[in-house]
């Protein structure tokens, strides 16, 4: 399995690296096909000029008597209808490699050096532009425009709209290139094209090898996922768009419901188009394990599977409503309700409770109370437009948290977004959520659902979808029940809280271990505290990871204060764990209780992925 997996996230990996080359390799070859091919050769203005002489006018000196050093190739070269012998005393295959050269005057066989103004001219006469040129300067390699050359170049920079500038040879002045913007986007296009991010000036070089090792490993690695499917019974190719029938039982209401789907749909797909939504927050991407159901029958365990539910789980037959389809099955059993309805809220309050967390309270437009087990969350469909980066009603107490966080706004697409109700159905006629201000980062983006619900008025209103009841707490009431959670994590812990000691008059012992950073940031601390003093069953214990020196309670993290109170109050095996908050607290938590023994069917979670 651990073989697996790494195949699995290597073919995803090597996915990623293949695609973007290829999309890069799409838009470059785009760009070739589009230029215009005149000016990204950079000759637009360029003229081709020959400085031929005379033969019979000079009287030339022999070579031999010039220098006693054996050159390896002599040439007569004619600047400016001048005759000069070409000396090249070492050089590679290619013109631009290294070379070792000098110049000399073919009528007096002394050592020639072009001066800046024959340099200037030569580059002028190269030129049929209007730009100024200017004076000439040498340059030594490597060079952005001609990233090859590895010879000195003189450059004369022409001040045109453009951008041209005129490369030379160093020794005999020969215009080498004309370079101007349009010549250097269509190098930038060659360099990406052939992946050379290193700037050796062609395409033979050790990243594009690679990258052709890296395509054929995906290529491995996909037939090797493509067998895995195969023989696990997951790959199965259905062309046909008939229906299928299924027998859904909703253990909440114990009632037997017929859903048709399309079988080739998922069972989370199929299950929605009927209106019966199983939790997700991945959106069946098979990364939350929420979207739990029963199966009647014997079905393949995925990966994912395996990753999220438990070894009990898996054999009594849970599996996960992304990974398998309508087809498949006959008939199942899930723990969500019927129908779950599409609501209009309105907001009838809203203010800050911590520097950071926000209480806004809804009603539904249609006056209709809702009923729901404590615990249940709601999905808000956040609509297309522009956010502000941070508060515009922040109270002055708590400015101070917020210096750091510029104003502005962002713009961003429509989402949906889920959030724990804080209150339980028959404690008020309004629908209480904790909206935490996720802050900006960058200074670009903020949290685009908190930022939206954030922003909400009095009057104003969204449209909702649920409750959701998948984190709940049991019917009995001699269970012993410890709360842990952080920061807004707190909200559904609060209403299940609230719900046994209220509703049910849960006579069980239940604990509540809240962390939070500083005195400001406890959320309903005076609310907690009256409820543990008027239940005696009832214990609040709050810590602070960055306390006052005021402060008398608790200090550090959450996981700090569990341990002690394991070994000294907890029994095992009458107790069960309630974790809401940060992904990396709620694993340590986690982890904490079971190396104490606590079987995990005594562990209840909520994702605070939503």
């Amino acid at each position: 399995m651990r073989l697996f997996k790494l195949n699995t996230t290597l073919h995803k990996w090597l996915s990623l690296f293949v695609g973007l080359q290829l999309l890069i390799w799409l838009g470059t070859g785009l760009y070739f096909n589009l230029m215009d091919h005149s000016k990204a050769s950079g000759n637009e203005l360029r003229v081709h000029s020959h400085h031929e002489g005379n033969i019979t006018g000079f009287r030339f000196i022999p070579i031999k008597d010039i220098t006693s050093e054996a050159p390896q190739e002599v040439k007569l070269i004619w600047i400016l209808h001048q005759p000069y012998y070409h000396f090249v005393f070492d050089k590679g295959q290619h013109s631009y490699q290294e070379r070792h050269s000098k110049l000399f005057d073919a009528v007096t066989g002394k050592p020639f050096n072009l001066s800046k103004q024959q340099l200037l001219t030569l580059a002028k006469n190269s030129y049929s532009g209007e730009g100024k040129l200017t004076t000439p300067v040498l340059s030594q390699p490597p060079f952005s425009d001609h990233v090859r050359q590895q010879n000195p170049m003189w450059q004369v920079v022409v001040e045109d709209e453009n951008n041209t500038t005129i490369y030379l040879d160093s020794i005999t002045g020969q215009v080498l290139r004309h370079a101007n913007d349009d010549f250097r986007l269509k190098d930038l296009m060659m360099k990406l094209h052939f992946m050379d991010y290193g700037n050796s000036g062609g395409f033979n070089h050790w990243l594009i090898i690679a990258f052709a090792f890296s395509t054929l490993l995906l290529s491995v690695t996909g037939v090797t996922w493509l067998i895995q499917q195969f023989r696990s019974g997951l790959l199965k190719l259905s062309w046909s768009r008939n229906r299928q029938k299924v027998a859904v039982i909703f253990s909440n209401e114990n009632t037997v419901t017929d859903i048709s789907a399309i079988g080739s749909s998922t069972v989370l797909e199929g299950l929605a188009s009927s209106h019966v939504y199983l939790s997700s927050s991945c959106g069946g991407g098979g990364t939350c394990g929420k979207c739990v159901f029963l199966s009647s029958t014997q079905l393949p365990i995925t990966l994912s599977e395996k990753e999220h539910l438990s070894q009990e789980q898996l054999k009594e037959g849970y599996r996960l409503g992304c990974q398998h389809r309508f087809s498949e099955i006959s008939s199942i059993e899930v723990n969500t309700d019927l129908n779950i309805e599409n609501h209009e809220l309105v907001v009838v309050a809203t203010n800050f409770i911590t520097p950071f967390i926000k209480e806004v309270k809804f009603k539904l437009k249609s006056g209709k109370q809702l009923e729901f087990k404590a615990g249940a969350y709601m999905q808000f469909d956040v609509p297309a437009g522009m956010n502000s980066l941070r508060p515009d009603d922040m109270p002055e107490n708590f400015e101070k948290y917020w210096e750091s966080y510029t104003h502005g706004k962002f713009s961003h697409d429509s989402v949906t977004r889920h959030y724990s109700l804080v209150n339980f159905d028959q404690e008020t006629d309004e629908l209480t959520f904790n909206i935490r201000w996720q802050t900006s980062k960058d200074g670009f983006r903020a949290g685009i659902g908190s930022s939206y619900l954030g922003s909400l008025r009095v009057g104003e209103t969204i449209e909702a979808k649920g409750p959701f009841s998948d984190f709940y707490a049991t019917s009995d009431k001699k269970v012993r029940r410890i709360f842990i959670g952080a920061g807004s994590g707190l909200a559904p812990l609060r209403a299940i809280i609230f719900e046994q000691l209220k509703k049910r008059q849960d006579e069980g012992d239940l604990t509540l271990i809240y962390g939070a950073r500083t005195e400001d940031d406890l959320l309903y601390r005076d609310e907690l505290n009256l409820l543990s003093e008027q239940h005696k069953n009832f214990s609040y214990i709050p810590t602070l990871s960055n306390p006052s020196e005021q402060w008398q309670g608790h200090s550090g993290y959450v996981q700090q204060v569990l341990l002690p109170y394991l070994s000294q109050k907890v029994k095992f095996l009458s107790t069960e764990f309630y974790l809401c908050g940060p992904e990396a607290m709620m694993s340590e938590v986690e982890q904490i209780i079971t190396d104490v023994g606590i079987p995990s069917n005594q562990i209840f979670k909520d994702k605070f992925s939503r």
